[in-house]
């Protein structure tokens, strides 16, 4: 998986690309430490190019969400496909987040 951080400054914009699987979110510690770094700006996490996320990968969300909570903020899931929604409807993650 690859994440490209756009950091505005208005918003900070993750763009993840591929599977969000095990090994990804442990490649991902980086990116998600600089995202948790930047949580007191509204977080919008592009989706449109996610294809698969593993329970690993909602554990990252779940990590951001807990860091933009603690600055007043909310994260955004941008572009969600069908396989990824159905994923947060039983794990009711689409009521923790905004979905655009």
């Amino acid at each position: 998986m690859e994440i490209t951080i756009q950091n505005n400054p208005e918003n900070v914009v993750a763009i993840m690309n591929g599977s969000f699987d095990t090994l990804a979110a442990e490649q991902a510690e980086p990116y998600v430490k600089e995202l948790e770094s930047l949580a007191s700006k509204p977080i919008t996490i592009d989706c449109n190019a996610l294809d698969y996320i593993a329970s690993s990968g909602l554990r990252v969300l779940l990590r951001l969400r807990k860091a933009s909570a603690a600055q007043g903020r909310q994260v955004t899931l941008l572009g969600v496909n069908e396989n990824i929604m159905e994923v947060l409807k039983v794990t009711h993650f689409d009521r923790m987040f905004i979905i655009a």
